[in-house]
């Protein structure tokens, strides 16, 4: 989490506790060059889950992937997509991933802890570097 505060920081992006309506949990926006980052603590689930939605809404903010309903050629799913890919990247490196896989830590609970993310996180990522063979 101290990595993504610091890219936060480093980019001017303010993550704040806002409460949100309707089932939105977290999200982003940027508006003249300059990103924001709202995260309702009320409906985060645990600090693991708080992680991946800031880097999720980090991962918007750093590719500059918005979507807007009015335009046909940002699709949310790429956008989600690119968001993810960022968000991955930056709080479970191949080489750390690798690592720890290597040293016995293989159980997705067990994977998910050590990074500090959810479950279903851990899964995205280890079929991002094609090293998940479930569902």
């Amino acid at each position: 989490m101290d990595k993504l505060l610091k890219i936060a920081q480093r980019e001017d992006i303010p993550i704040i506790d806002m409460m949100l309506y309707g089932k939105e949990e977290a999200l982003s926006h940027s508006m003249n060059g300059l990103c924001i980052i709202a995260i309702d603590k009320k409906k985060v689930k645990s600090h693991a889950d708080y992680k991946v939605k800031s880097a999720h809404e980090l991962g918007h903010c750093m590719t500059g992937s918005f979507y807007d309903a009015s335009c046909p050629v940002t699709t949310i799913g790429r956008m989600e997509h690119r968001a993810d890919m960022w968000a991955i990247r930056n709080t479970i490196p191949r080489r750390a991933l690798i690592s720890a896989l290597k040293k016995g830590v293989t159980q997705l609970w067990e994977l998910s802890e050590h990074f500090g993310v959810t479950e279903d996180f851990m899964k995205k990522a280890l079929k991002h570097y094609n090293l998940w063979n479930g569902d």
